[in-house]
């Protein structure tokens, strides 16, 4: 069931048995569930493999196990490779791509956000904030930072 859940849109079509359509959700959105204590070790920083071979150091720090954190790293780093170079909003190709909810997704955009511009979130002075916190100025960027034009549409950052 973990190699369906892995390859994007298969899930809803070639399962090993039929799921309902409510379980398959449930089973995705669960897959790819995200422990703010392992995000916020993981925010502003390059999804590399250097980085994949040091989640032992999250998973100790964070108190969730390794598979988890490796779950969850590689969850991040499947929706960033998917996401990089296509065209139109992050959000709708995040869900479309994946079939999360509209909630993940956009938690997902926020956080890949964040990832790919490699702010720099872990300096002592910002210690104290919170994943929610980044996510907010990750939000606020993403709503407020753009090329010149029309302005996008609210729902399809």
């Amino acid at each position: 069931l973990e190699h369906f859940l892995k390859r994007d849109i298969y899930m809803s079509g070639q399962a090993p048995c039929q799921l309902a359509p409510e379980v398959q959700a449930i089973l995705i959105e669960g897959y790819y569930a995200l422990d703010d204590s392992v995000v916020r070790e993981l925010l502003g920083r390059k999804l590399s493999k250097a980085l994949r071979k040091d989640l032992d150091d999250v998973a100790e720090k964070t108190r969730v196990s390794l598979k988890s954190c490796r779950r969850q790293f590689d969850n991040l780093k499947r929706v960033y490779k998917a996401v990089e170079d296509a065209e139109g909003g992050l959000i709708a190709n995040i869900r479309g791509k994946f079939l999360l909810s509209a909630a993940l997704a956009d938690r997902y955009a926020r956080i890949v956000f964040l990832c790919s511009n490699r702010l720099e979130t872990n300096k002592k002075k910002l210690a104290h904030l919170r994943v929610a916190d980044f996510e907010m100025c990750a939000h606020v960027m993403m709503t407020n930072w753009r090329a010149p034009g029309p302005p996008p549409a609210t729902n399809d950052l």
